[in-house]
């Protein structure tokens, strides 16, 4: 974020954004000054005289230099944090994180889990197929210099930015173990694969299963070819897997949603301030197959509308432990030039109006995951997944 002048004209041009950014729709920013068309004096009170005074103090008599930066991101990170847990400020880095994740694919290298180390870079998880990959990287090489860019002490969000935007090949040099390599390779665009699947026979029963990691702007569209994979080998019914899944966006649960539900079912409703909002299938594409859902305390949000709506809606059965409880809903707003504002603006309620927020929803079937799954995390050892297969073999 770059510094200016007058604190004051910075939170007002943040203020002025945020809101004609919001009702455009548009995550865009409208810079502004006290100068500009906008009249601050109208638009404000003695409030901002107040921060205007504060920062002045700050930058006179503190007893060290703070830049512009440092006091900016400052007042508008304590500003949000004043409202709900979910209205929160990103900074740069967090910025291009969340984005990467939430689009299901960025440009870098492939390098996944990276943590710092005093002489560089830890790798942790590589992507499969990834240039990181192709190039011979393993876990638990340390990176520690991008061509001639020392990274002892750099943090690994540093690490991700500098190579996610460099264009030409790039010479990594790895420490590995008392080894030191040179490895050059060049950044790709990395699809982020969100849905995975397997199949589950018993009892003469073809299960299929959907594992949802997140719901990003590519899920609902590799959801979809999935799952026509999993029936053209003749699957019978489902289980989907939305533990740990966090959430995402609306339109992409939305879309799953709709591949199983009858036209006009209501899959969630949404309430702001002045209006409420039923989100009803407009397609005529259902199923009637079983479905069961699996759910833990790290499922929020999209993935508690996806199964309070097979639960509402499908008749299917939920089965692990209670959900998050993540009853609103977020919009971004881009902040001058590489920062984010998440900003809550409505609430999600369920088909039959229930507000799960703080609440979560309550399985149909409490399993508590065993110490076995967790000291050896296969398909074999999960005691959630074990009692989903039985509810289906079992109807």
């Amino acid at each position: 974020m770059k510094g200016k002048n007058n604190l004051t004209d910075i939170l007002i041009t943040v203020f002025i954004s945020c809101f004609v950014g919001m009702l455009s729709g548009a995550c865009a920013i409208y810079t502004m000054n006290s100068k500009g068309s906008f009249n601050i004096k109208r638009m404000n009170n003695s409030d901002l005289s107040e921060i205007s005074e504060i920062y002045d103090k700050i930058k006179n008599e503190y007893y060290q230099d703070v830049s512009d930066d440092v006091l900016i991101e400052g007042a508008i990170s304590g500003m949000l944090s004043t409202l709900d847990a979910n209205t929160t400020y990103l900074n740069e880095g967090n910025t291009t994180s969340f984005n990467n994740k939430m689009k299901g694919e960025y440009y870098g290298i492939g390098l996944g889990g990276l943590t710092l180390e005093n002489t560089g870079i830890l790798v942790m998880t590589i992507t499969e197929n990834s240039p990181a990959e192709k190039a011979g990287i393993k876990e638990g090489d340390i990176i520690t210099k991008v061509n001639d860019v020392d990274l002892a002490n750099k943090t690994a969000t540093y690490f991700t930015t500098l190579v996610s935007k460099s264009q030409d090949e790039m010479r990594l040099a790895i420490k590995r173990g008392e080894e030191t390599l040179d490895i050059n390779l060049k950044a790709d665009k990395i699809v982020i694969n969100s849905v995975t699947t397997n199949t589950f026979y018993r009892n003469n029963k073809n299960i299929g299963y959907i594992k949802i990691s997140i719901f990003a702007a590519n899920t609902a569209s590799q959801f979809t070819t999935k799952l026509k994979e999993l029936e053209n080998n003749g699957i019978d019914s489902l289980i989907i897997d939305v533990r740990d899944n966090a959430g995402g966006y609306l339109s992409n649960v939305s879309t799953i949603l709709e591949l199983f539900m009858k036209k006009d079912t209501v899959l969630y409703k949404t309430e702001t301030k002045t209006n409420s909002v039923s989100r009803k299938d407009n397609t005529e594409e259902y199923r009637s197959y079983p479905v069961v859902v699996l759910v833990n305390g790290s499922s929020a949000s999209a993935s508690e509308i996806l199964a309070s709506c097979f639960k509402e809606n499908y008749n299917s059965t939920i089965i692990g432990t209670t959900t998050y409880g993540k009853g609103t809903v977020q919009e971004t707003v881009s902040i001058l030039d590489s920062s984010m504002a998440k900003i809550t603006t409505k609430k999600w309620l369920t088909s039959s109006g229930e507000w799960i927020n703080e609440k979560g929803i309550e399985p149909d079937i409490k399993v508590n995951l065993n110490d076995t799954y967790l000291k050896n995390p296969i398909y074999d050892n999960d005691n959630q997944l074990a009692s989903a297969i039985n509810v289906i073999v079992n109807k």
